[in-house]
This record gives C-alpha cells, sequence and structure tokens, in this order.
C-alpha cells in the first residue's frame, strides 16, 4: 500500500503534519494538522461506546480541524452525563469524531484515527485509557 508522506508543518502546536479524512461514503470529509501519527501516541478506550465503534483516539485543537464537506450532516449521539457528542455519518455509519463541546477544559475534538487517510495503524503507539471504570456509571442498556 502507497503511503504519501505529508510535509511538516510548524504551528503553535509544534510540527505536524496535515491528515485528510473522511468516513467510508465519503459524505464527510475533513483535514487536519497533528504530530506525525508515527510518534504521536493514540488512544483506544474500553468505554461501552469506544469498544463497540472501534475508536482509536487522537485529541486535536478545534481550530486545527477543517470540515471540508458534510459536518452539517453528521449526526450526533449524546449518553450517560451528555457531556460529550459522538459524531458518526448518518449514511453509512462511520464513527468520525467525539466533541465535548469544551466540558473537559481545553476545547479540543477528538477525531477517530481509523477515519484518516493514509495511516499505518501497525505502525502507531496506542496508549490505553480505562473509560469503562474512569468514565462514570457504567452503561446498562434499558
Amino acid at each position: 500500500m502507497f503511503f504519501r508522506v505529508a510535509e511538516l508543518i510548524n504551528t503553535k502546536h509544534g510540527r505536524c503534519r496535515q491528515y485528510y479524512g473522511n468516513c467510508h461514503c465519503a459524505r464527510i470529509k475533513f483535514k487536519t494538522l497533528l504530530p506525525s501519527l508515527d510518534e504521536h501516541e493514540v488512544q483506544v478506550c474500553n468505554c461501552s461506546i469506544c469498544s463497540r465503534n472501534g475508536y482509536l483516539h487522537v485529541y486535536v485543537p478545534r481550530e486545527e480541524v477543517e470540515w471540508l464537506k458534510g459536518e452539517n450532516s453528521t449526526k450526533g449521539y449524546y449518553f450517560g452525563g451528555k457531556q460529550a457528542e459522538h459524531k458518526f455519518c448518518p449514511n453509512c455509519g462511520s464513527s468520525i469524531s467525539v466533541d465535548p463541546h469544551g466540558a473537559f477544559g481545553p476545547d479540543w475534538v477528538s477525531i477517530n484515527v481509523r477515519m484518516l487517510q493514509d495511516v499505518d495503524l501497525e505502525k502507531m503507539k496506542i496508549k490505553t485509557f480505562d473509560g469503562r471504570n474512569k468514565l462514570g456509571p457504567p452503561y446498562r442498556p434499558d
């Protein structure tokens, strides 16, 4: 598989690469600047929704995410404390991002790395977060 090598860009958050992402059907497209994913840790969370949707989180300052297509067509899902909005494509169902709308401090967005183009998941440094036990009461379907 061919991977494009993105040029490093100096930002106020350090040296970053530009990544393009999209849902499976490409109804939703975006680009973001973040440190090289070959070096930057990616987080896997074991909470109920992250484990079901296969999220691999990378946290990005909101101003570093540019929605190129379909931002207003995403659907949101809240659960538990209803602080973080999980955004997905209403057409193909891809889990795109988690937007806490500033509820947990700095204004950041979690992008699901699985939506990014030209990344090698096997090269990533994975850090585990115990969301099942740290994010509030356990999920219980009604």
